[in-house]
C-alpha cells in the first residue's frame, strides 16, 4: 500500500520560513518503511538556495519540476511550491536523474542511468514516475519512445517541465539538490502498487464526430488521411492551418485498440504540406478534430474527479493537467485548480501541477497498458 502526503508555501524569498511551513504540514513521524518526495515549483524557488536547504530537512529523496501553477489541499497558486509524499512499507523507491540530455546523447545516458537505479531495487520496477526536460530540438513525443523503450514497456506517469516564464527558458527538472534544465528525473518504484490511471481530454460535445483515418505517415509526422494530403484534408474540414501560426485546436488520435483518443498539438506545417504533431501518428489510427472551450475544460475538469472517486482508490491522486488549459482560462487562471480542490474536499489527498506535455498510460482492446504521449488533456494517477 502507499499513501501520499501534501504541503504547500508561497514563501519563496525567506527560505527558513518556506521550508518550516511545509514542515509543519506534514507529520514525519508517520512516514513508513520507505518514501520519497514529488516538487512541483515556480521556477524562483529554483533559482534561489530553497530546493537545497528543503533536501538538507528531509528523509528521503526528492524528484522535481518547475510548473506554472500548482496546488494541494493546503492551497494553490503560481508563485508556489507543492511537496507530494508518498510512504509506504511494502515499495521501494529509487531516484535518479540522467543530466546534460541534447538530441544526440539523451538515449543513451537515459539507458544508463535507467540500468544504473533499477540494479539498486530488490527485483524488476513495477511503475516509474518521470518528469521530462523542455529541449530544444529534442521533441517529448521522442524522449517518451526512448524512454518507453528503455524500460521495456513499464507503465510511467508524468510531466514535461513548464514554466510561466516560457520566452526566457526558465523551465527545470531536479534531483535533491541538483537542479538542470535538461535533465530527466525518475523515480522507479518495486511492489505491489495498482494505480488506476486516467486521462481526460474534452467533453464528447467538443469533438468532431466524423473521423478520417490515417493512410501515410512516419511517426509523429502525419501526411495523408483517407489518401489526402494533410494540409488539404484539414481544409476540406474548414481547419484553415498556415505556417508559423499556433495551432490550438487539438488533433484527437484514436489510435486501433483504444476507444478514447488521445489529444494531440500540430505543432508546423512542413514544406510537403505535411504535420508534425505532438505524438505518433501511426498508419491505420483515425482521427478528428477537438476544441478547447473555457466550458468544456471546466466539465472535463469536473468529469474526471468523478472517475478519480469511482476508482474506489483513496490513498492518494496525482493530476497533471497540460499549460495550455491553465491559459485558456484566463483571466481567472485557478479556476481549475479550485475545482480540484472543491470536488476532492476530504475524500482523498491530491497535488495538481501544470505539464507542458502529459505522460499517462491507456489501456488497449485487450486491457494493456500502453505508455502514451498526450497534449491538452488531464491525466491522473490514483492510487
Amino acid at each position: 500500500m502507499i499513501k501520499l502526503l501534501t504541503a504547500y508555501t508561497e514563501e519563496v524569498d525567506d527560505v527558513e520560513d518556506g521550508i518550516a511551513e511545509l514542515l509543519g504540514q506534514i507529520n514525519l513521524g508517520t512516514l513508513k518503511k520507505n518514501s520519497v518526495g514529488l516538487v512541483t515549483c515556480h521556477s524562483d524557488f529554483t533559482n534561489s538556495a530553497f530546493i537545497g536547504e528543503l533536501c538538507k530537512k528531509l528523509p528521503f529523496d526528492i524528484i522535481g519540476m518547475t510548473t506554472i501553477a500548482s496546488a494541494n489541499p493546503h492551497g494553490n497558486g503560481m508563485f508556489s511550491l507543492s511537496l507530494s509524499v508518498l510512504t509506504s512499507d511494502d515499495i521501494v523507491f529509487e531516484t535518479a536523474m540522467a543530466k546534460s540530455l541534447n538530441p544526440g546523447s539523451c538515449h543513451e545516458k537515459v539507458k544508463a542511468v535507467y540500468s544504473e537505479t533499477a540494479k539498486k531495487l530488490p527485483g524488476p520496477p513495477t511503475m516509474i514516475f518521470t518528469f521530462f526536460p523542455f529541449i530544444q530540438n529534442l521533441s517529448g513525443t521522442q524522449m517518451h519512445k526512448d524512454f518507453d523503450d528503455i524500460c521495456g514497456g513499464i507503465p510511467f506517469w508524468g510531466s514535461l517541465a513548464s514554466s510561466p516564464d516560457v520566452q526566457t527558458g526558465h523551465w527545470f527538472v531536479f534531483r535533491n539538490g541538483d537542479i538542470d534544465s535538461k535533465g530527466l528525473a525518475m523515480i522507479l518504484l518495486h511492489g505491489p502498487i495498482e494505480p488506476e490511471f486516467i486521462v481526460i481530454s474534452m467533453p464528447s460535445e467538443n469533438i468532431r464526430k466524423t473521423r478520417g483515418r490515417i493512410t501515410d505517415s512516419d511517426g509523429c509526422c502525419l501526411k495523408t488521411v483517407d489518401g489526402i494530403p494533410a494540409l488539404k484534408y484539414m481544409d476540406n474540414l474548414g481547419i484553415s492551418i498556415q505556417k508559423e501560426v499556433p495551432i490550438v485546436m487539438p488533433l484527437m488520435v484514436y489510435y486501433e485498440g483504444s476507444a478514447e483518443p488521445v489529444a494531440l498539438g500540430i505543432y508546423a506545417v512542413n514544406d510537403d504540406n505535411s504535420l508534425m504533431c505532438g505524438g505518433e501518428v501511426p498508419v491505420g489510427a483515425t482521427i478528428t478534430m477537438g476544441e478547447i472551450t473555457v466550458e468544456g475544460t471546466l466539465a472535463s475538469t469536473a468529469e474526471c474527479m468523478e472517475r478519480v472517486k469511482k476508482t474506489g482508490k483513496c490513498n492518494g491522486a496525482l493530476f497533471l493537467p497540460c499549460i495550455t488549459r491553465y491559459i485558456m482560462l484566463t483571466p481567472i487562471h485557478d479556476r481549475e485548480m479550485s475545482l480540484v480542490i472543491e470536488k476532492m474536499g476530504n475524500s482523498i489527498p491530491f497535488s495538481i501541477a501544470y505539464a507542458g506535455g502529459e505522460i499517462c498510460p491507456v489501456k488497449d482492446r485487450i486491457g494493456e497498458l500502453q505508455n502514451r504521449f498526450h497534449n491538452f488533456t488531464f491525466i491522473a494517477c490514483v492510487f
